[in-house]
């Protein structure tokens, strides 16, 4: 047997022989897959949260898998990490830690959009997507977290533009307020404050670049200088699963460029104004800037009276008349209304004509009236004697025909034809004075004789 003889000193080598066998062993796949997520949403305590998710696999494993479950696990991606919890297992729709949690998203179609409900504090975590799909047996679990905070105050609206700047009056403004809407299915509400009398406001719910969804309020107006320095506030109103709802608010000032406006004069003493009298007249307006030039006039005057906000003055009778200001700024400038200065003298001998006017109007009735009545009564006199005098007649005939018919001892008729001719005598035998007259009464000729004489009784 040959041996290999081995030089003294030489080492002496170990040899050891390592046998591999082929194991069939599960593991992810080396390619790197993603899910698009956002990577934070704010969520509103007792509210829901909508998360926006696609994710990518390879396009033989879809073709081939009959069924895909999705899951959600918080804290690790690991899916067997201790400190990983499954959320939600789509295999068996286990769901822990929520009330509810529902996958909107087709799967299929690389869809995993999901909604969580009913959403608390100690929901606040990262959470990360992963997919089974069968009979392939493809396992994958995406790295990529989404960051879901949950608070009991809503995020404020966002007002832009966030800095208005000075815009000039009758310019058109446009307003623009956005409030998150984590939970498209329970959207906040937007409402405004401060409106302008011109605006215009149109609302609705829109999807930002990352998926997530916001409610945008849109308002358009004209400026006016009645805007100026006016507060506009844009408010978010959020429903949720508490007694109260949560409201966010975000104000902004309007600053309005414009021309005097509303100029008019303002007198100090406001009571009557006698002779030697200082007088104050202030010229008020509004303007943006109020940086204003102030000038003073006076009715049939043609030089101005003076400059500046005041005008102060002695009162003499000469001070009486209508005066006027203007006021002007660099967008220009606005006359006031004029305003009428009495003394009061003037003012006495003013009220002193018309008293004297009215008296005499007074007077003059009284008299008026005093003629017409006496004029009434005379002519209710005449037509009251004439009456008496047409009784008094009837009376004499009455009588003549008595006395007639006592003398000749026989009944006399009375004239029964309108056309008769009467003559009627009475006649005193004492003397031989005769008088006689005619009378013509309702169309008939009526003869009256009288004999007088001084005969006794």
């Amino acid at each position: 047997m040959d041996c290999t003889a081995v030089a003294p000193g030489m080492p002496v080598f170990s040899f050891m022989v390592f046998l591999f066998l082929p194991v069939q062993v599960n593991m992810q796949p080396s390619t790197s897959f993603d899910a698009k997520l956002p990577g934070r949403i704010n969520a509103l305590r007792g509210s829901c949260v909508q998360i926006p998710c696609t994710f990518d696999a390879p396009e033989n494993t879809l073709k081939d898998t009959e069924t895909i479950f999705g899951f959600w696990l918080k804290k690790h991606h690991a899916f067997l990490n201790p400190e990983s919890l499954v959320v939600f297992n789509g295999t068996s729709n286990i769901i822990k830690g929520f009330k509810y949690i529902e996958i909107l998203g087709n799967l299929s179609q690389r869809e995993c959009t999901t909604v969580f409900y009913d959403v608390m504090n100690n929901h606040t975590d990262n959470y990360y997507f992963r997919v089974e799909m069968k009979p392939e047996n493809w396992k994958y679990t995406y790295d990529i977290p989404i960051y879901i905070s949950v608070s009991d105050v809503p995020e404020l609206p966002i007002l832009t533009p966030t800095d208005l700047q000075e815009v000039m009056e009758e310019t058109t403004v446009n307003l623009s307020c956005s409030s998150e809407a984590p939970c498209p299915k329970q959207p906040p509400t937007i409402s405004w404050s401060n409106i302008p009398e011109s605006a215009r406001i149109t609302t609705q719910l829109q999807e930002k670049p990352d998926k997530t969804q916001s409610v945008f309020s849109y308002m358009t107006f004209k400026a006016s200088y009645k805007d100026h320095k006016k507060n506009i506030s844009c408010t978010a109103t959020y429903p949720r699963n508490t007694p109260n709802d949560s409201t966010a608010e975000t104000t902004v000032m309007l600053r309005v460029l414009f021309s005097p406006k509303e100029t008019h004069i303002i007198i100090d003493p406001s009571d009557s104004i006698s002779v030697g009298t200082n007088v104050t007249l202030t010229c008020k307006s509004k303007a943006s800037p109020n940086e204003m030039n102030y000038t003073w006039y006076k009715r049939g005057q043609e030089k101005e009276l003076d400059f500046g906000e005041q005008l102060t003055f002695n009162v003499n009778r000469r001070s009486e008349g209508w005066y006027f200001c203007t006021a002007k700024n660099i967008h220009g400038n606005q006359m006031s209304e004029e305003f009428q200065l009495i003394v009061a003298e003037s003012l006495a001998l003013i009220i002193g004509c018309v008293g004297g006017i009215a008296a005499f109007l007074f007077i003059f009735l009284l008299v008026t009236i005093f003629v017409r009545v006496q004029r009434v009564k005379a002519s209710i006199i005449r037509e009251t004697d004439v009456s008496d005098q047409g009784q008094e007649k009837h009376v004499q005939v009455n009588s003549i025909y008595a006395n007639r018919a006592f003398v000749m001892g026989e009944e006399l008729e009375m004239p029964k034809d309108e056309n008769d001719m009467i003559h009627y005598g009475e006649i005193d035998f004492s003397t031989p004075q005769t008088k006689s007259t005619t009378e013509k009464i309702s169309g008939q000729e009526t003869i009256y004789a009288e004999v007088c004489g001084s005969g006794k009784d």
